[in-house]
This record gives C-alpha cells, structure tokens and sequence, in this order.
C-alpha cells in the first residue's frame, strides 16, 4: 500500500486514483473537508472519505517500511534519487509493505527537519530554466513511476516499520555522541549520511535488534573509557 502524505491539498485524491497509489495521510491539515474538496476529488471521493489526520509527521510514518521524501532544494548533504529509482524500490517490496511517499506545502517543500525521517530523498529533475514543479505535478510524477514500475522475481525480505527503525537510529546517534564519533554541533548533518545509508539498505526487524545491540555496546564503551580517565 502507498500512503502520500502532504499540507491540505486534497484534490491531489484524484492522482491518487489516476496511478493506483492508496491512501492519503494528512499531517496537521487544518480545515479541509470542504464542498470544493470533494469536487475536486472527481470519482476519488473514497480517498477522501478513508483520509487519515496525524498531529505530526512521526507519528503518520511510524508503520512505514519505506519512506521516500521529495524535495527540489540544491545542496542537500545527501544526494537525492530520481523518482524512477526510487519507484524500482518501492517495486522491490512485498505487495502489502506500507510505503509512504512524503510531499511538503506547496510554497516550502520538506523542510530538512522533515527529510530526517525518510529513508531516501528524492527529486524530480528539471529543465534548468523552470526548476519548480507544483505540487499537483510532483505527487502525479511519483505516482506515475511507481505504477509503471515492474516488481523483481525474487520474494523480498521483511523490513521493519519506521517506528522500530527511528528508535535504533537514535540510540546508535546517542551512542555515536557518547564516544565523540560525533559532537552536537555536527550531530544533525552528518547523521543524516548515516540515515540514508541504513535507508537505503532496509532493515530487517533482526537487523533492527542488532543496530540497537551495537548502539549499546558503543555507549558501553565510551562509559567505561570515561571511568578510566577518571581514575
């Protein structure tokens, strides 16, 4: 299943409809169950109707496996993928696999706060001349990549749900911090490498236990080397 999350622009239930892509999860949306959203919602109004409200975007992920954020800033320390790569992923995947693919408001985007809590960026390459698509165009290029995408013959591993996933990272995060691998001033950016790297790979539920065990045995370390130069 693919859940789009975004700001209030609930005509986009139409796109969902036109490439196949089920759910529409709204994080802090406001009013929007409006007369001129159902119009809109042209022959999509069940979209509408099943939308799921969260107060944040944590807790509209939590049950992700995959999570692909799309944003059209330059600069970002890691680099983004095309949405075709990122629909031959999502392809990889076991049919019921909870994906979310992850839009911003139409006049900020993502803001990298928001880009923390996805396993991959993505962004939709353009012509130099007019870099901005709305988001109307973005969530239809998505969609239309992930429809056209051919899943492998292979039977895809289990991953874990985000939540799981968010909880390890941040304990080895924790545990980078406790041995000065990182600092807090540098924490934010050069995790996120470290964020895309475990995005990127998809972790098992086991996989999961052993990032946690690691995270652990790190803060162990930096404990005891602590005590040492204590004495």
């Amino acid at each position: 299943m693919d859940h789009v999350l975004e700001r209030p622009f609930v005509y986009h239930a139409r796109v969902l409809m036109n490439t196949g892509l089920e759910g529409l999860d709204l994080v802090a949306p406001g009013d929007w169950r409006t007369v001129e959203a159902w119009r809109m919602a042209w022959r999509a109004e069940d979209i509408l109707e099943q939308a799921r409200v969260f107060d944040t975007l944590e807790q509209a992920l939590a049950d992700a496996v995959y999570v692909a954020g799309f944003a059209g800033r330059t600069g970002m320390r890691v680099a983004p993928i095309t949405p075709k790569a990122m629909a031959s992923e999502v392809a990889a995947l076991a049919d019921d696999a909870p994906v979310a693919l992850v839009f911003g408001c139409e006049s900020t985007g993502l803001t990298e706060h928001n880009l923390t809590h996805c396993h991959r960026r993505v962004s939709i390459p353009t012509h130099e001349r007019q870099p901005s698509l709305n988001l109307a165009q973005a969530v239809m290029v998505a969609g239309y990549e992930v429809f056209l995408a051919e899943s492998p013959a292979e039977t895809p591993p289990e991953r874990a749900p985000n939540k799981d996933v968010e909880r390890a990272l941040g304990n080895l995060k924790e545990a980078f911090l406790e041995v000065n691998f990182l600092t807090p001033d540098n924490a934010g950016p050069r995790f996120a490498t470290w964020r895309e790297l475990f995005g990127r790979a998809g972790l098992t539920p086991l996989e999961v236990h052993l990032v946690m065990a690691l995270a652990r045995k790190i803060k162990n370390v930096g404990r005891i080397g602590r005590e040492a130069t204590k004495t």
